[in-house]
């Protein structure tokens, strides 16, 4: 796979024919996803989106085990981010920040 690179620091990937897509640890890191998540992968009018399956994916590996040496699992910081997101974008659309925060 050839890489281009153009002034916005975007990186785009070309491929050939019967040649295989591999994404690499790299790669995703490069795309702020973390490669030890898991990922979904969307296809839509002509591009294919690859994203975290999970909120988590998008956080370092050290932040999961600084959070983990803290005490909380994996499954509560995925909980409470999702909430504080969800919060988020409740208030960009002029929802009520009291009863949407957490």
């Amino acid at each position: 796979m050839n890489k281009k690179f153009d002034a916005a620091d975007k990186r785009e990937y070309f491929r050939k024919k019967n040649e295989p897509i591999l994404i690499s640890d790299e790669l995703l890191e490069e795309a702020g996803i973390n490669p030890n998540e898991n990922i979904h992968i969307i296809l839509e009018h002509g591009a294919i989106i690859i994203q975290p399956s999970s909120i988590l994916g998008t956080l370092p590996e050290e932040l999961l085990l600084f959070y983990e040496d803290m005490g909380f699992s994996r499954e509560v910081v995925e909980a409470v981010l999702t909430e504080y997101v969800a919060a988020e974008k409740r208030n960009c659309k002029g929802g009520d920040a009291k009863s949407g925060s957490i």
